[in-house]
């Protein structure tokens, strides 16, 4: 997957993106949050920010936000989300969370969310945004969590590629605290939350071909174990669903 992929896929993503409800679950930010406690006086920067929707969460308690994405569109509209939500002191640049262009020790706070699992290299990227982090200050991510058991996690992975050929890799809570160790930075905390996701409206949120969303479907059968080790099932409606599960960690530099 390259870079042209990636924004080629993110492009076509925007306005599915922002109208996801799985994206815009308040619970997961409120724990986030709860997590992270972004103090008044800090300089953060939200790497891989898409749309820009953690900024509305986390821009009225900072002294400054700064988004970077990959994707100019995407750049683009959380320009726009922000403006219409009276962000004043957020702003957003395009740039690549593996080459950050600031120098070192630029923010007190660096965020990340829903954005490692598209990253072929997540050690350089916790590289770089440690990197780019003062003594002392403090990394914040939120990405999905595979299991610990390597089989089901590679099915997982090998699923999340059929439906978004921008997926990279889903890790597990153990190699996220180990990558962020092996960047210079000491775990603090860590949470996990899970959402109930139905599969067609997470099937309509990316673009492949279909035939790839057929072979998903076909491999996402009602089961205790049928996706990755996340149970595959149908709701009151008869929608089927999975629960997607999220992992949240906070480090210091």
């Amino acid at each position: 997957m390259s870079d042209r992929d990636v924004v080629d896929q993110f492009t076509r993503q925007v306005e599915t993106f922002v109208a996801s409800p799985h994206v815009n679950a308040e619970e997961p930010v409120r724990r986030f949050l709860a997590l992270v406690l972004p103090r008044a006086g800090d300089r953060a920067l939200d790497v891989a920010c898409g749309p820009g929707l953690l900024a509305k969460a986390f821009a009225p308690r900072v002294a400054s936000y700064l988004g970077v994405d990959l994707t100019p569109a995407m750049v683009e509209k959380a320009r726009r989300i922000a403006s219409e939500a009276g962000l004043g002191n957020a702003r957003f640049e395009v740039a690549d969370a593996t080459r950050l262009p600031f120098p070192e020790g630029s923010f007190d706070l660096v965020l990340t969310r829903l954005a490692l699992h598209h990253m072929p290299d997540p050690a350089h990227a916790l590289a770089e945004m440690a990197r780019v982090l003062v003594p002392g200050g403090r990394l914040g991510v939120f990405d999905l969590q595979a299991t610990e058991d390597a089989v089901e996690a590679a099915e997982l992975n090998a699923i999340e590629r059929l439906r978004d050929p921008s997926h990279a890799r889903t890790l597990p809570l153990s190699e996220l605290c180990a990558l962020a160790g092996r960047a210079g930075l000491s775990v603090e905390r860590v949470d996990t939350v899970s959402l109930s996701i139905e599969i067609e409206d997470w099937l309509r949120r990316a673009f492949q071909p279909a035939e790839a969303s057929e072979e998903v479907r076909r491999r996402l059968v009602p089961g205790p174990r049928a996706f990755g080790g996340h149970p595959v099932y149908r709701d009151a409606a008869g929608h089927l669903c999975f629960d997607s599960r999220y992992q949240m960690l906070l480090a210091i530099r």
